[in-house]
């Protein structure tokens, strides 16, 4: 299964390695510059020293004996004759045998230590022949101390800012996408409750941005659903109520003809014209049933129903229907189980189960109804043997008009509105309607009120 990961945790993650990668490439250029500024600040300051004393022996004539008896101190540099014996100055023993090199400063390392070295040979002076070095040293231990602190503090506190950068940033991010979340939550509620009135909430002082656009557009998209399904339920119930009249004129006729049919044929005809007018009738006073749902305006008688009482009356009206199919009906209700529900509602919707049942059973099959207490709920399961669902069609038997074999259901009268009709009513009931069935092996509706 793919792992599921939010917007705001990836665009966290993505905002932090950016920034991890930017503070180490930062750092890394300052620390190496600012460790190579120093070095050329060592190199320069002994040159400089070095220098200073060359120039300051330039210019004195004394004899080298007299210039070691001067006692001259001179920081970090000592003065060598020219086979390298030490003389004066800052003698330090490291460095004390490291061949004379006259150039630029150079890098020297002894057991593990790190020196600046700058070496410069002066013109022989009176009373000295081969004349002498003058040698400046200067150890880079501390800076690279330093530059290891710098690398310590930079891992201490790398981890440090990381942790501040990714929750700040997944705080700026949630804030960014507080309308996000009321789209969704909204459109959960929507899905949740089936209410199309609810629209998302719009802060009067939120920023024009793109998701306050998208919140307005989705905002006039749900106000333009809304108007196509009133209108849709409005048609369909003014269309039932005005069909009501002209289906009842027919039925009425179709009667009077069965009644004075003077032959088999004419019987026959006349037949035709009560059982389709029965089926029409049938299927108006289940649109305006969902019609009266949908608009709220179904009357809802709630009192006290005993339960086996309501499931022998269903099973006795579909006596007749289950023995032209041979179908065994069965009830097994717990004695003086009792629901709050509409009576009459109630046994619409399990007797159209228990029809649908018989209609789609196998010869010599069955019909279970059953009803217990399921915790603080009461359950009835109407459950066959026959033919069974397939897979696909699961998810859309509860769809209006919706039939899964159009040629089979004919035969049977189906419209398509049966289920329907059974989940608003449970759902009228604050209950759900729940499914199982396997092709070949039968169907079990499962109610829980």
């Amino acid at each position: 299964m793919k792992k599921v990961t939010s917007i705001k945790t990836r665009i966290t993650i993505w905002y932090t390695t950016l920034m991890f990668v930017l503070i180490v490439v930062v750092l890394s250029l300052v620390g190496g510059l600012s460790y190579q500024l120093s070095i050329d600040g060592i190199e320069k300051d002994v040159v400089l020293q070095v220098t200073q004393v060359t120039e300051k022996l330039s210019k004195m004539h004394r004899d080298v004996f007299e210039l070691v008896d001067s006692k001259e101190e001179f920081k970090n540099v000592s003065i060598y004759e020219a086979n390298g014996k030490y003389i004066v100055g800052q003698y330090i023993y490291d460095v004390a045998n490291i061949s004379f090199e006259e150039g630029l400063p150079r890098r020297e390392s002894i057991d593990g230590k790190e020196y600046i070295v700058y070496d410069t040979k002066t013109p022989t002076p009176p009373g000295m022949r081969g004349g002498f070095w003058i040698r400046g040293v200067e150890s880079v231990n501390s800076t690279m101390l330093l530059g290891r602190s710098a690398i310590i503090i930079m891992l201490i506190l790398i981890p440090l800012i990381l942790l501040l950068t990714a929750l700040g940033g997944y705080y700026i991010t949630k804030r960014a996408f507080r309308p996000v979340n009321n789209i969704i939550k909204t459109a959960n509620s929507i899905s949740a409750q089936k209410d199309i009135s609810r629209r998302i909430e719009i802060s009067p002082h939120s920023k024009e941005d793109e998701l306050h656009h998208l919140s307005v557009t989705l905002n006039k998209m749900l106000d333009k659903i809304e108007n196509l399904i009133m209108q849709e339920k409005q048609f369909t119930s003014d269309a039932s109520h005005e069909l009501r009249t002209p289906i009842s004129v027919i039925l009425a006729q179709g009667e009077y003809l069965l009644d004075i049919a003077e032959d088999e044929k004419e019987k026959e005809l006349a037949q035709t014209i009560v059982d389709k007018a029965k089926q029409i009738s049938k299927l108006v006073s289940r649109l305006l049933l969902l019609a009266r749902i949908d608009q709220h305006r179904q009357k809802f008688n709630k009192e006290k129903v005993d339960l086996g009482v309501l499931i022998d009356i269903a099973v006795d009206s579909m006596r007749e229907l289950s023995s032209q199919k041979e179908i065994f009906l069965f009830s097994n209700v717990s004695e003086g189980l009792m629901v709050d529900a509409d009576e009459t509602l109630l046994l619409s919707a399990i007797t159209n189960l228990v029809s649908n049942g018989i209609k789609y059973g196998n010869k010599a099959g069955h019909v279970v109804i059953s009803a217990s207490e399921c915790g603080d709920k009461t359950e009835i399961v109407v459950e066959d043997n026959g033919m069974g669902i397939a897979e696909e069609h699961i998810d859309k038997i509860w769809t209006r008009f919706y039939r899964v074999d159009d040629v089979r259901n004919d035969e049977y009268g189906s419209s398509g509105l049966g289920l329907a009709m059974v989940k608003s009513i449970v759902e009228l009931h604050g209950g759900e309607i729940t499914v199982k069935s396997t092709p070949g092996h039968g169907t079990q509706f499962r109610i829980l009120l």
